[in-house]
């Protein structure tokens, strides 16, 4: 008499008996591990920014404006770019203003920026500064720190927009937030002369102190060094101390929302 079978649980190597479940996940491994290993590939925009990184500045511009005809904003904004500084083609304002608009009626806060220096600086435009502070307002709105900066002079001056100080202020404290040097030092020497901010020398010498490190120009360097060695005389050492304390530990604050 035959004994009862002896039932065995199916394994790998039983071939089509295995567990579909496993095979299921062994596979989707296999495929997870092979989308890893596999190369990326550069969209259009990133081909067009890297032939303009080598100098290729012909291909970038074909590349540029095909995408810019197929309605891609920060092509648009490229290529008004090039237009302006003549790359790729002889320098052309009228070109460069149409492409700014149309990236800039897209929301790209960079083109917006562009399109305020262009009315300031009159290329090819008649100077307008009521135009290039809409401009520069609606990019600083979206973060755009060289934007903030040259609002708030504007609002200093009191040039395209009435002069108000505390606006000057707000435009300053967030373009320095974000690490804009020229803010910083601008702003620190408001701290330290108490103009549209209570005044406070150990804030002054901070950010003056940024600025003069993040600074890319020698004469902003200058200029912050002279600001840091006439506030120093009325500090005592341990605001010194304490200023430059606050000054190790800062950390720019990006700006929320907008497109560059």
């Amino acid at each position: 008499m035959k004994g009862p079978s002896t039932l065995r649980h199916p394994t790998p190597s039983d071939g089509m008996l295995a567990n579909p479940l496993s095979l299921c996940l062994r596979r989707t491994l296999f495929l997870s591990l092979l989308l890893l290993s596999a190369p990326c590939v550069a969209g259009p925009f990133e081909d067009a920014a890297a032939a303009f990184k080598r100098g290729d500045y012909g291909n970038a511009m074909r590349l540029y404006r095909s995408l810019a005809d197929q309605g891609d904003a920060r092509a648009q904004n490229s290529l008004g770019r090039m237009y302006l500084r003549g790359q790729g083609a002889s320098r052309d304002y009228r070109e460069a203003i149409k492409w700014f608009r149309r990236a800039a009626a897209l929301g790209i806060a960079d083109a917006q920026y562009n399109l305020g220096e262009i009315y300031l600086r009159e290329y090819g435009v008649e100077q307008d500064m009521v135009e290039a502070a809409r401009w520069y307002t609606r990019a600083a709105e979206q973060g755009h720190a060289a934007a903030q900066f040259t609002l708030a002079v504007l609002y200093t001056i009191g040039r395209g927009v009435s002069k108000n100080q505390p606006k000057a202020v707000y435009w300053f404290d967030r373009a320095a937030t974000q690490g804009h040097a020229d803010a910083q030092v601008e702003l620190g020497i408001l701290y330290g002369t108490g103009r549209g901010v209570p005044k406070d020398a150990v804030t002054a010498y901070r950010w003056i102190l940024l600025g003069q490190t993040y600074a890319r120009t020698t004469a902003l360097r200058t200029r912050a060094a002279q600001s840091l060695g006439r506030l120093s005389r009325g500090m005592t050492p341990t605001q010194i101390a304490e200023a430059q304390r606050q000054a190790r530990e800062w950390k720019a604050v990006p700006a929320k929302g907008g497109r560059s």
